[in-house]
């Protein structure tokens, strides 16, 4: 279950932009709902987290870190 909050306490232009990427995508991944809200409290500093873990790896490429993601997301049953 997701807070209300996340889907709809956006400013209008992240929920213009989720609707571009809605109707490119068919639908919004979840972590985008929590990334952008209050994104200066915990967005922000997640994103980079998260860039860091992704790009900063020496053992793996920058696709086969992203597949794997999205792969672990899947098994999570969460939209990557």
């Amino acid at each position: 279950m997701r807070l209300k909050i996340l889907t709809e306490g956006h400013k209008l232009t992240q929920k213009l932009l989720f609707k571009i990427i809605g109707f490119q995508m068919g639908h919004i991944p979840g972590p985008m709902h929590v990334l952008t809200y209050r994104r200066q409290w915990f967005g922000a500093n997640f994103t980079d987290n998260l860039q860091s873990g992704l790009r900063d790896m020496t053992e793996w490429s920058i696709p086969e870190a992203e597949l794997m993601a999205a792969f672990v997301s899947k098994l999570n049953q969460c939209e990557y």
